[in-house]
């Protein structure tokens, strides 16, 4: 209602687009208007014209291949004429022309994945493309489940986001991964710290957010196709993406699938179960009338994951299968997902108001086997099968006081159901609800930039009583109500030319989870007899954080510390009780504290030489001075790189070099066994090659180059093994994985 008047008042932002150091005008930028989702593509002489915005202040990037992207706002219908804009080419460093990297003025610590890095990287799955990151880690079963760990904490204390929604997977289970495949996407963005303020309860950690592809620019049908080959699992993955854009409308549509064999450790030995393998279907529609743009994300994603369990490991390396193998005959889980995000704004001068739904339907089955090796156990009972339901909301105002200020206000909320229909149980029926409350307030002038906040949560539980009370598997009812009120407040401050400082203070909590509250009964897998808890705290969280950025020419270099103050933090720990032979663990609370340095290095002594080096540390202790469990070991990664010139049909080719050290685990916590230190080698290199008319986008990378044999400490199979024909074996980690990926675009229409 507040939009009736003026409801098609449109404007137009024309401009041009050149090279900052030659004043060349550049064809076949993308000019991109993300709060819209809307863009369009320079021609010949640089020009670009986009038509039909709403009147408003928009944020817009230009990007393009071989140079750095730059982002501006502007208020559409106060524009005097048209932009120009210069782009620096990404090999020039110079003191003349600087652009700000919107990152960096931000108080809190960020970084981006891009869909060019995520293919160049090699990677398994998304958790460990992330790991490139400093300061996170991922917890892996096998090569194909795995979760991103930031800072020391993973699982619902970090925010996952697909499309600026809230995304739930009962991430609860140390044991449940993403999900997800990397197909469509744009970028996936990694948030360190508290976010409660930004992202919701579950956000103290950190979030990961998952952007999928942009649009095609405006007047423009375009396809890709995407193979790749990975040599330890015999992994193929492909997928094929459509998209086409008019003036008012876009749509998409991508489908691809992928499967994998057992993989190989550095002997060769085949490490069992750890196949997997799915599909998965994306499609969008976008549309903008007036002062109006919304746009409707639909995912649906199919997969299938092997899971080795500590007393079959024996049973199946004495098994007679062909490398090939991809039957899932043993324990393996099931997962079904369909993802709808329905993303709405609406922009008129000064106020943007978003209105963001989403719906999740997520089915996870996980069964024990059905062959002869799986003996009935007085502690089985039979597979697992859950239905969780979410709805969520994401909406909020924000208005534009002046050039230098603006506030935002929000709500956020989610409901849930969660329902067992198999013969086993972890977790009970239940319901679950929040809402929240949220003002922000922005201001940025010269040097400063000051971002602060606060936010009120109400988060309610509440389960259906199952099984006979005092016995095994039974499961209360319980209706807890928790509430919060958190903050956040944070600056960055230029203290000289090219030197930053960032500080940030902010709290957050999250509630229990079901698994800490009602857990009664055996958990497969690691055969452990778990308990929780129903009248658990929430736990509360106050990190501080200060970070010291430097950026020259030939050098940059940043310095991050940081201390996160958990009260009631619940963790998982073993008793000396034990139920028909199972051990007993039950969770607990304690104060704890998280504590760790993050450095980033960048050297570039020549426009196509760089270096890179990061080191990453956490240590995490109970108020007892006890450390907490599976916190990774420390870390360090140094690449070099080399970006060439072109060379007849060979374009950017590019060749990298990088190391992956993890130190001896030290800092252990209750019945944790150290693991030794590894160093990975890793090789990549690519180009773009031009055949006839068709342009083919080829990279190689080999991780693991050496073969080295290693177990990392967050891997949840590392302490598996088993004695066979008077040979141990152990549950070891991938050994050399070479990925050949082939990125093939091409025009659906030449006019």
């Amino acid at each position: 209602m507040l939009f009736c008047a003026n409801l098609y008042s449109q404007t137009t932002v024309t401009g041009t687009v050149s090279d900052a150091v030659t004043k060349k005008n550049l064809q076949g930028v993308y000019v991109y208007f993300s709060d819209i989702q809307k863009g369009v593509l320079s021609d010949y002489y640089g020009n670009f014209s986009i038509t039909d915005l709403p009147n408003g202040i928009m944020d817009i990037r230009f990007s393009m291949i071989g140079y750095k992207p730059y982002d501006i706002s502007v208020e559409t219908d106060k524009l005097k004429g048209p932009l120009d804009i210069l782009l620096i080419p990404s090999e020039i460093f110079t003191d003349q022309i600087t652009v700000t990297d919107t990152a960096s003025v931000k108080s809190y610590q960020t970084e981006k994945i891009s869909a060019k890095e995520l293919m160049r990287i090699g990677s398994m799955n998304i958790s460990e493309a992330v790991t490139k990151i400093p300061g996170v880690w991922q917890l892996s079963t096998g090569t194909g489940v795995s979760k991103p760990v930031i800072r020391g904490l993973y699982g619902n204390r970090i925010g996952i986001m697909i499309n600026g929604i809230r995304f739930d997977n009962q991430q609860w289970q140390d044991e449940h991964g993403l999900v997800m495949s990397s197909d469509g996407i744009d970028n996936i963005e990694v948030i360190k710290g508290p976010r409660s303020l930004l992202y919701g309860p579950e956000a103290i950690g950190g979030v990961v957010s998952i952007t999928d592809e942009h649009p095609a620019p405006i007047g423009k049908e375009i396809a890709d196709l995407n193979l790749k080959f990975y040599s330890n699992t015999l992994g193929i993955l492909g997928d094929i993406g459509f998209k086409g854009a008019q003036n008012n409308f876009n749509w998409l549509l991508r489908f691809g699938g992928e499967t994998h064999a057992d993989y190989l450790d550095g002997n060769g030995d085949r490490i069992p179960e750890t196949r997997f393998g799915g599909y998965n279907v994306k499609t969008g529609l976008g549309y903008l009338k007036g002062v109006w743009s919304g746009r409707l994300n639909y995912s649906y994603t199919n997969y299938t994951y092997g899971i080795l369990e500590a007393r079959e490991f024996e049973k199946e390396i004495a098994k007679n299968e062909t490398r090939f193998d991809r039957s899932f005959n043993g324990p393996h889980h099931q997962l079904k997902v369909h993802n709808l995000v329905f993303q709405n704004i609406f922009i008129k001068e000064r106020s943007k108001i978003k209105v963001n739904l989403g719906y999740t339907y997520n089915r996870r089955r996980e069964q024990e086997g059905n062959d002869e090796r799986f003996l009935p156990d007085s502690l089985q009972f039979g597979d697992l099968n859950m239905t969780l339901r979410t709805a969520s909301l994401d909406a909020g105002w924000a208005y534009t006081v002046n050039e230098n200020s603006e506030f935002t206000l929000g709500t956020q909320g989610f409901t849930q159901t969660n329902v067992n229909s198999g013969e086993r149980r972890l977790i009970p029926d239940a319901d679950v609800n929040s809402v929240s409350a949220t003002g922000i307030f922005n201001y940025h002038k010269e040097k400063l930039t000051f971002e602060g906040g606060a936010r009120y949560d109400i988060f309610s539980v509440k389960t259906k009583e199952y099984g006979v009370k005092d016995s095994v598997n039974y499961f209360p009812e319980i209706s807890p109500v928790y509430r919060s009120v958190n903050g956040s407040a944070g600056i960055t401050y230029q203290l000289i030319e090219k030197l930053l400082l960032k500080a940030n203070l902010s709290t957050g909590f999250r509630a229990p989870n079901l698994a800490e509250l009602t857990s009664n009964g055996l958990h497969e897998g690691v055969f452990q007899y778990e308990i929780g808890n129903n009248n658990f705290k929430s736990e509360k969280s106050l990190e501080y954080d200060a970070d010291l950025f430097y950026d020259s020419r030939f050098f940059s270099c940043e310095l991050t510390a940081y201390n996160n103050k958990i009260n009631d933090y619940i963790y998982l720990g073993q008793t000396n009780d034990s139920i028909q032979g199972y051990p007993v663990f039950r969770y607990f609370q304690s104060d704890a504290d998280l504590k760790g340095v993050e450095t980033d290095i960048f050297v570039k002594p020549y426009d196509w030489l760089n270096f890179r080096f990061n080191y990453s540390t956490v240590i995490a202790k109970r108020k007892d001075g006890t450390y907490l469990p599976l916190i990774p070991a420390d870390k360090i990664t140094a690449a070099v790189h080399l970006e060439l010139d072109n060379w007849k049909n060979f374009y950017s080719p590019y060749f990298t070099l990088s190391t992956y050290t993890a130190l001896k685990k030290t800092r252990l916590g209750e019945n944790e066994v150290s693991t030794p230190s590894y160093t990975l080698l890793n090789l990549g290199f690519g180009c773009d090659f031009k055949f006839e008319k068709q342009l083919f986008n080829i990279t190689i990378s080999c991780n693991n180059l050496l073969n080295k044999v290693y177990v990392d400490f967050m891997s949840r199979i590392k302490l598996i093994s088993a004695d066979y024909n008077g040979t141990t074996f152990v549950a070891n980690n991938i050994g050399r994985n070479i990925v050949l990926a082939v990125k093939i675009p091409f025009k659906l229409s030449y006019n």
